[in-house]
């Protein structure tokens, strides 16, 4: 590191003298001309009482201090006068550090005399696996996107969805009950509604001529979609034991099923990333996040090259610490090799340390108070030029400040502290402009859009619908998941398909799924009617077109010219 532009860590606790804050440089009352000790306090708007600068208590071992309300964050060789830094929690574009420190408390910073500012080297963790798909898919010799669709979305999935919606639906009223291959042409029609976006769902069945869509209407009846759609269910009601606390126990086979598939199909790559998947739902639910954009919240685990994702846990509400989520999202993946980006809600410098005991690198951004050192903590902006960088490191964990627009602060197990050069873009400049940034920053750049990719993808064609019951588009959302996790797959195993976008591999799917060779569609009896009988049936007489049992009712028909009962 050059010793011109960064900062020592040890700097900051070994000056001999105090700093002594000038008149121009306190707070002055308009009113009363007097210096004012009394700092603002931004969350709460109330005063609390605070000297106007820190003095650092040099005889301090640990160069720890009693107070923290103001702090000269600069070494004491620095040109710049003293910089003050409120203790106070900044409200970034992450949201309030005090939310965050529900499930990932302040930690306290390692001793002085174990931070370090030269010599660093990560250690070396080599990866161990083979990316891409493994067990039943690796196994699958297919050019078909039916194929692929079904590792995820089995017969045995969908017959579980049509035994509960039978379940719920006979509690209810007579009904007719639907079947595994009913099913199938009900959610190829329910995919479709992705591609052909129309405001109402009976407006599929519009017979007007500036609306119509006949495909549906030749497929399924409305009324017959509408109740499959009304008693949809996907677990049994009244089996649910009465100490049984899971908030998802509505949609807990299916989402143990999906879930699991993900994680038996498919080896990410080397980089992996964890980030929050959003689901918009503004009913009333109790563990909705209070949060305009995201009301239902996922964490989950991509691939970052593909987006493919990986597991996945959805946040009901339960208080559980991140260390705990972060592991179980890595599930068999620790271990290998693997680097792993995340934001600054789940790093810390302890995390770090555990994942690397687990032989798993990470990189990412790091909150204040997440056990970086003092030097780091107390950054501004203004204590830092731009393209100016200040690292300081343990045995296996570096923590780096890099001044930019604003301070990024840095945390990383894998990467050197070097600088690489990217081209950017920059106000006033038609072209971009060769840049320096250090190596973990680039690289978390590139890497921690894994979950922005399967978002990004899943929005192209939503079929998730309105309705009064968050459990319908729940589901619909891992079915949309299951959706391009398929394609992902598809396009490992066939690189050269006919299946190129993801439009055209659902579109695929759905013709499958909805082709009456495949679905048998079953019609009234011509002659079971005219006895008044609603009996069905799949046969039909290829010369006269017309719906007939075999045996007796065929010949019945065809004994007269003009059948009449």
């Amino acid at each position: 590191m050059n010793s011109d532009s960064n900062h020592s860590c040890f700097d900051h606790f070994e000056s001999d003298w105090d700093e002594v804050v000038s008149e121009g440089d306190a707070f002055t009352d308009t009113e009363t001309s007097s210096v004012v000790d009394r700092p603002i306090t931004r969350r709460s708007g109330r005063r609390r009482r605070a000297p106007a600068c820190l003095r650092v208590d040099t005889d301090s071992s640990d160069g720890d201090t009693s107070d923290t309300s103001w702090r000269d964050s600069r070494p004491s060789h620095s040109p710049f006068r003293c910089a003050r830094t409120r203790e106070a929690h900044r409200h970034g574009p992450a949201g309030d550090q005090t939310w965050a420190a529900v499930n990932h408390p302040a930690e306290d910073p390692e001793p002085v005399h174990e931070w370090h500012e030269m010599n660093w080297q990560p250690k070396n963790l080599p990866f161990t696996e083979n990316p891409g798909p493994v067990g039943d898919a690796a196994a699958l010799d297919s050019i078909e996107p039916k194929d692929f669709i079904e590792l995820f979305i089995s017969d045995e999935l969908i017959q579980n969805i049509v035994d509960q919606t039978n379940l719920y639906a006979d509690q209810i009223h007579a009904w007719k009950p639907v079947t595994v291959s009913e099913m199938k042409v009900f959610l190829g029609l329910f995919f479709l509604t992705g591609i052909i976006h129309k405001p109402e769902l009976d407006m599929y069945w519009s017979t007007d001529e500036m609306l119509a869509t006949p495909y549906f209407s030749k497929v399924m009846s409305r009324n017959r979609f509408e109740i499959i759609w009304r008693f949809l269910h996907f677990n049994d009601n009244t089996a649910r034991p009465a100490s049984d606390t899971d908030r998802l126990y509505k949609v807990r086979p299916v989402l143990d099923h999906l879930v699991s598939k993900f994680r038996e199909m498919y080896q990410p790559n080397t980089n992996i990333c964890i980030d929050e998947g959003m689901l918009l739902w503004r009913g009333r639910l109790a563990f909705r996040v209070y949060n305009p954009q995201k009301p239902i919240k996922s964490y989950i685990l991509c691939d970052s090259e593909t987006g493919y994702c990986f597991n996945m846990k959805p946040y009901c509400g339960e208080s559980a610490a991140l260390k705990d989520t972060v592991v179980s999202l890595l599930d068999r993946l620790a271990g290998h090799g693997y680097r792993l980006f995340m934001d600054h809600f789940y790093n810390s410098v302890q995390l770090c340390k555990h994942l690397l005991d687990l032989k798993t690198h990470v990189c990412g951004t790091i909150r204040k108070n997440r056990g970086e050192p003092p030097v780091i903590r107390d950054l501004r902006n203004a204590d830092l030029r731009i393209g100016e960088t200040v690292m300081c490191h343990t045995e296996n964990v570096m923590v780096l400040a890099w001044r930019d627009k604003q301070t990024v602060k840095m945390v990383t197990t894998c990467h050197e502290n070097n600088m690489e050069e990217v081209e950017v873009w920059q106000r006033g400049h038609q072209e971009k402009i060769a840049t320096q940034k250090p190596a973990c920053i680039v690289e978390y750049n590139n890497a921690m859009n894994g979950v922005d990719k399967l978002d990004q993808n899943i929005k192209y064609y939503p079929f998730v619908r309105k309705s009064h019951k968050w459990t319908k588009k729940f589901v619909t959302y891992l079915l949309q998941i299951s959706l391009f996790n398929a394609f992902v797959i598809y396009k490992a195993k066939n690189p050269q398909g006919n299946c190129k976008t993801l439009l055209s591999f659902i579109q695929s799917v759905i013709n499958s799924w909805t082709s009456r060779e495949q679905q048998h569609p079953t019609r009234r009896c011509r002659v079971c009617a005219r006895n008044g009988l609603r009996s069905e049936t799949s046969f039909y007489c290829k010369s006269c077109g017309v719906p007939l049992h075999s045996g007796n009712c065929y010949t019945v028909y065809h004994s007269k010219i003009k059948y009449s009962a």
